[in-house]
């Protein structure tokens, strides 16, 4: 059953984001020029942001996936795990490349405990600020766990 009001309820809001930080690493799909499929892990932390859900993730601003995101921003995420618990979210996708949010996510990842917290410097860079990695924002306009799902009514 697909629910749709302007927000995910929150009790599947909460088990979104249980399932997803529980399993820590998803397979990211973006869509290349010709309209196939190109997935990599990668490793989000999600917010609750007033009845919203918001996620963040560092990545390497590499020009496939710039390209990918600047034809097509949109993104799927999708959690599984071996019990087969599976979490999947339908994501708007672009850089938040600002100051305030790569400070915010490095903050998270290092004092969220692990596996889901973790010392940003993997990634290549040295500091939030760096210009090898960005930060990559996915807005849901579908999310669902547990058997329930919810999408944004204009979608």
């Amino acid at each position: 059953m697909v629910v749709e009001p302007s927000t995910p309820p929150p009790e599947l809001r909460e088990e979104f984001v249980r399932v997803a930080h529980r399993v820590v690493w998803c397979t990211l799909a973006t869509v290349d020029r010709r309209g196939r499929p190109r997935s990599r892990v990668v490793h989000p932390i999600w917010e609750q942001r007033g009845g919203d859900l918001v996620g963040h993730l560092f990545t390497r601003p590499t020009p496939l996936k710039k390209a990918h995101l600047a034809r097509t921003p949109f993104v799927s995420c999708s959690y599984w795990d071996p019990a087969h618990e599976v979490a999947v979210a339908e994501c708007g996708a672009g850089y938040a490349d600002d100051e305030e949010t790569r400070r915010h996510l490095w903050r998270l990842a290092e004092e969220t405990p692990a596996p889901l917290g973790f010392d940003p410097r993997i990634m290549g860079g040295e500091d939030p600020l760096d210009p090898d990695i960005t930060v990559l924002r996915l807005t849901p306009w579908r999310i669902s766990a547990g058997g329930k799902a919810w999408r944004r009514p204009d979608r």
